[in-house]
């Protein structure tokens, strides 16, 4: 790209931001911008949940610095207070105004440990809310318990660094690490002990999933463009590889409701969705980014709803029901039926995204360049659920 059409895109893209930010109290019912020191390659929503004494919901939620060596990395624990229910009498400008700096909205940091390596991505365990797995920079999958303010255990092994990290719904204190190394990581998180170590990916493994109903299933994805279905009581793990883009896959998911569903995103911009059960061929492609998708997740309230982070700046909130609905001729420019939201808060890629699980429709996401937090609920008529849509019905 000639240096004119840098300029002419950073001025095109500086618009955007500017249109976004006036049209944030027609989108949003919360909406928080919090500047870092550093930017953060993780963000991670803690499953807890308190009421304060001003009757607010108190969350918490880590991120962790990228200093490049500059200074002392950390993972953080920060908290927020947002009201239990936005109500006319409510003051909208302490919520939909990301520059003001009230209690309520104020993002507060309530301690900090520190690491050795800039931390790439951390995952709370499931069964322990005080307990962290963290993807290190040099490899190392650290075990952080966040009562004792440490790490506890080290779980070494992997010849290169990763970002896939899943717990094991079922199987309490057990670990997958997807690597760089080409491989996948089994790890029994209480002894440090790995348990199995699989290679059947050819290229970088960027991300791997527990199966959300059988604790005997993963699936993982590779820059070799393929995606694997794993069964750990084979021999090799591996039960199907299916290539599944054009370019590398960065990320893969199960759906929580629809165990059977899960979807992957690639360096083609293409998000696709897949029925474990055949999944020679995609069940929908959902596209509408412009560039490489590096995050996704289901909602853990709703089964049709899925968020998609991109190099391109942009979060996307897709809604299947939705797919193959009419859409008027002057809102086709908007994108496909299916596209229910865009949040274009972010100026640089998106690093990672986390869906509240105790607050319905609460997004945290981390972006690479300006050192962005940010916290947002769109407005709820925005969420109108169609659980009677036929079509989608025969697709899944």
């Amino acid at each position: 790209m000639s240096g004119e059409n840098e300029i002419q895109e950073e001025r095109n893209n500086e618009e955007q931001y500017r249109n976004w930010k006036q049209n944030i109290p027609f989108m949003y019912e919360i909406c928080i911008n919090h500047q870092n020191n550093w930017p953060s390659l993780t963000v991670c929503w803690l499953n807890e949940l308190e009421i304060d004494q001003n009757d607010n919901e108190l969350h918490r939620l880590v991120v962790a610095t990228q200093t490049n060596n500059q200074e002392q990395d950390y993972i953080k624990l920060l908290k927020v207070a947002t009201p239990k229910q936005i109500n006319e009498q409510l003051d909208y400008t302490l919520l939909n105004n990301i520059w003001k700096t009230q209690a309520v909205g104020k993002v507060q940091e309530e301690l900090q440990i520190p690491v050795e390596v800039e931390i790439n991505r951390i995952r709370q365990s499931p069964n322990d809310q005080y307990i962290l797995a963290a993807q290190a920079g040099d490899g190392e999958v650290g075990i952080y318990d966040l009562s004792r303010q440490s790490k506890v255990q080290a779980l070494k092994g992997q010849m290169k660094e990763g970002y896939g990290l899943s717990w094991n719904l079922y199987n309490y204190g057990q670990l997958l690490s997807a690597s760089y190394d080409h491989k996948i990581y089994h790890w029994d998180s209480f002894t440090g002990q790995l348990i199995k170590q699989y290679n059947f990916h050819s290229a970088e493994v960027e991300d791997i999933c527990w199966h959300p109903q059988d604790p005997n299933i993963f699936i993982s994805c590779s820059d070799d463009k393929t995606f694997a279905i794993c069964d750990i009581r084979t021999n090799q793990g591996v039960t199907i590889q299916q290539e599944a883009h054009s370019q590398e896959i960065n990320c893969a998911q199960f759906n929580h409701f629809q165990s059977n569903l899960f979807a992957t995103g690639s360096n083609d911009a293409q998000i696709k969705m897949f029925d474990i059960n055949k999944p020679e061929e995609d069940i929908h492609t959902f596209s509408n980014h412009e560039d490489a998708i590096y995050s996704l997740q289901w909602s853990p309230h709703q089964r049709n709803l899925l968020a998609s982070g991109s190099v391109d700046t942009k979060i996307v909130v897709w809604d299947y029901y939705k797919i193959g609905n009419e859409i008027k001729a002057e809102d086709e420019k908007d994108g496909p039926s299916e596209l229910l939201f865009y949040h274009g808060g972010h100026r640089s890629k998106v690093n990672d995204l986390s869906w509240n699980i105790n607050h319905k429709n609460l997004f945290a996401s981390v972006e690479q360049e300006k050192n962005i937090l940010q916290i947002w609920k769109i407005q709820p008529q925005l969420w109108e659920e169609d659980e009677n849509d036929e079509y989608i019905k025969s697709l899944v």
